[in-house]
């Protein structure tokens, strides 16, 4: 028991040594009078693994210290858990500290016994509590966060039943808010335990790997900072450059996602540079260019286009000594700040209610804005709600287990994602209880349940449907297996339609010319070629084209593509393809469709090796974007970077990567990727460049 108290001590002396650094004596007596009530109501109360509950309330409160909020949090986070679990009520903190206080460490205890593993109608009126509960004040939830982080930190004293659970739902739930928010550090370290957590043995193999690599490249580390620091201060800018390894869960991720070996994960390794200003970010950008060889659409513009949660930075991964990946990110001053403290930066301002107007100007701000201005916690509720799970929809079953999502999937998705079994019988399905079609789109938030059919078996027509890989990986195999007749059938009718549209019946064809089809399509016969037709693996206008080709030397009318999101269309990097251009697709077996500008140099070369190819009448979407290639020759002076960034970015245009070379007349080529809509958006982009002083000429890649 001495020896506990004596830790506590120690806990609440470096706590206090802490907030020496930015709080007044006043401020910190006060700390320390909140300290003493909770002891004092906490006395007797131990947690799981032993210690004194008092620890965690003090644990909680070095977490917010490290995030410099003011006293008000500190002290609300030594005493949130007094009202829920001691005999201290609301009114005593209100006498003891005032109104906010009390409100924050209230706020706090309604959220502490939310469940997320509870019936769906529970656990959404909880969602909704959760939001709430930050509408009211966002304090509430960075306490809340710094709560469950402490908690994740000391899992392992309890059950390995109730670890799983707590660890899936911080990473479902609490782990997206906290990056929403901006709490960097508290959102990588949530994802790191939850990974370990629900995957020790993998953390443990990554974590050793990573630590091997570390040793065997720590003087390259070092070398990369000094090079660094050496060239900005050459070049005359302010920087700090700091270097840092990726988390486990980072690089797993990146593993899953792409399909990647640990060894293929490029950019294990991260610099911050921190520069004085905007411009500075971008000079910073071009000096590293020059010094170490850029890695082509490796390269992201989050100061143009910022994050949802008000993130900017520049992102560029690059090639360093010993041909080492590294991912440099470059921000301003006031950028870091933000990157480091998100929502929390709000109450560095002391003595104000409101944030500052350059936090106003991006997702927290505007939040806070919203707080303030909407009339009910309905309408924050509604406000918010798509703000923050922008990438991802997390809807509920009958039973209430959230399921998580991409953006735009579907009732037909989610059928797939709770079970294959379930997804290949959906007959039917209602959404918070009303009747909907497979095919409706979902939104975060709603219960969903899946009506399922003895006789319900997948359809081809259910590929236009879903969105996730696993729903379309699940039915292509179902289809291939279990249907081939009724495949077969279709697309013999979808060959037989498109010749008779070219005045030719399906059985006039000679047999010679259906072999020599087979060979360039690589089937083994009829009914291989009609199942491959009928999955959409071989476009029948491919088919009948090759046929009349050897028939008669005519060709089917040019492949009409409107919509290109959710199919399975990409676009060359050699050229770029933009809607307006004249475009050629190939057909390929692991990408799709893709797309090639008919004038590209590749083109013929591809053609050769690839049979699947035709012309391609191309209308996309007004909201879709497409990624361009740009040349621009400039004159070498200072800032060129900078004043081309900041032309695309005013035009709504977001720079996906930029290269620059150096020429022997002291210019400069820069190689730009942006994301454009169609052709004119293009012209406008080029047009401005071109009107720049100090830009010889901005072309087309």
């Amino acid at each position: 028991m001495a020896t506990n108290l004596f830790q506590i001590k120690s806990q609440i002396s470096y706590l206090c040594s802490v907030l020496e650094e930015y709080m007044s004596n006043e401020e910190i007596e006060l700390v320390k009078k909140a300290h003493k009530i909770a002891e004092k109501a906490h006395s007797g109360q131990f947690r799981k693994s032993g210690e004194p509950y008092i620890s965690h309330p003090l644990s909680v409160a070095l977490i917010i210290a490290d995030l410099k909020l003011d006293y008000l949090c500190i002290v609300a986070a030594i005493l949130h858990d007094c009202i829920e679990d001691t005999s201290v009520t609301k009114d005593d903190v209100k006498n003891q500290f005032g109104e906010q206080v009390a409100h924050i460490v209230e706020g706090v205890s309604k959220l502490t016994n939310l469940e997320f593993t509870s019936s769906s109608q529970k656990q959404a009126e909880n969602f909704q509590k959760l939001i709430l509960a930050m509408s009211k004040d966002m304090r509430v939830m960075i306490i809340k966060l710094a709560d469950r982080l402490h908690n994740m930190r000391t899992i392992d004293s309890m059950s390995e039943e109730k670890k799983f659970l707590k660890a899936k739902e911080t990473s479902e739930l609490h782990a997206p808010i906290a990056r929403r928010l901006g709490l960097h550090s508290i959102g990588v370290e949530l994802d790191d335990l939850c990974f370990k957590t629900l995957h020790p043995r993998k953390h443990l193999v990554i974590e050793r790997k990573i630590k091997k690599q570390y040793g065997n490249q720590k003087k390259t580390i070092n070398l990369i900072k000094t090079e660094i620091e050496n060239r900005l201060k050459f070049e005359q800018i302010a920087a700090t450059v700091e270097g840092r390894q990726k988390q486990p869960s980072s690089i797993y991720n990146k593993m899953k996602i792409k399909s990647r070996k640990f060894s293929e994960v490029l950019d294990m390794h991260a610099f911050r540079v921190v520069v004085e200003n905007t411009n500075a970010c971008y000079q910073a950008l071009g000096h590293i260019h020059s010094l170490y060889k850029p890695i082509p659409l490796k390269f992201k513009d989050y100061i143009s286009a910022p994050k949802p949660n008000g993130y900017q930075s520049l992102h560029t991964v690059l090639i360093g000594p010993r041909n080492m990946f590294i991912e440099v990110q470059i921000r301003s001053q006031e950028m870091d700040f933000i990157s480091e403290y998100g929502i929390a930066a709000h109450w560095h301002y002391k003595n104000t209610d409101k944030p500052s107007k350059k936090l106003a100007r991006n997702w927290m701000g505007s939040l806070l804005d919203i707080q303030q201005n909407t009339d009910t916690s309905i309408d924050f509720l509604e406000s918010t709600k798509s703000d923050l799970f922008s990438d991802e929809v997390f809807v509920f079953t009958p039973a209430g287990k959230i399921i998580q999502l991409p953006l735009r999937s579907t009732v037909l998705d989610f059928a797939y994602a709770v079970h294959t079994n379930i997804g290949k019988k959906a007959q039917k399905a209602t959404i918070n209880g009303n009747e909907s079609e497979l095919s409706t789109r979902l939104k975060s938030g709603q219960t969903v349940e899946i009506i399922t059919g003895r006789f319900v078996k997948p359809k081809p027509g259910w590929l236009d449907i879903v969105v996730t890989s696993k729903a379309k990986t699940a039915i292509k195999a179902h289809l291939k297996d279990n249907s081939k007749v009724e495949l077969a059938r279709l697309g013999k009718l979808l060959i037989s339609d498109a010749l008779k549209f070219q005045k030719i019946k399906i059985n006039d064809v000679p047999l010679d010319k259906w072999n020599k089809c087979f060979k360039e399509l690589n089937c083994a016969d009829f009914q291989d070629l009609y199942i491959k037709v009928g999955l959409s693996e071989i476009f029948v206008a491919v088919v009948v084209n090759k046929l009349l080709q050897d028939i008669n030397n005519e060709t089917v009318n040019t492949l009409t593509i409107g919509q290109t999101k959710g199919m399975a269309i990409n676009f060359a990097h050699c050229c770029y393809p933009i809607p307006g251009d004249e475009v050629t697709g190939v057909l390929t077996s692991m990408r799709g469709l893709v797309l090639h500008r008919s004038n590209c140099t590749q083109l013929e070369h591809i053609k050769e090796k690839n049979a699947q190819w035709m012309e391609v009448d191309w209308h996309s979407d007004e909201n879709e974007q497409f990624e361009v290639g740009i040349s621009c020759l400039v004159e070498n002076r200072s800032g060129r970077l900078a004043a081309i960034a900041n032309t695309v970015a005013n035009l709504g245009v977001n720079i996906e990567n930029i290269e620059q070379q150096s020429r022997p007349d002291s210019s400069r080529l820069f190689h730009i990727v942006v994301a454009v809509t169609n052709i004119i958006e293009l012209n406008n982009v080029l047009d401005k460049l071109n009107n720049l002083p100090h830009v010889i000429s901005a072309g087309r890649l």
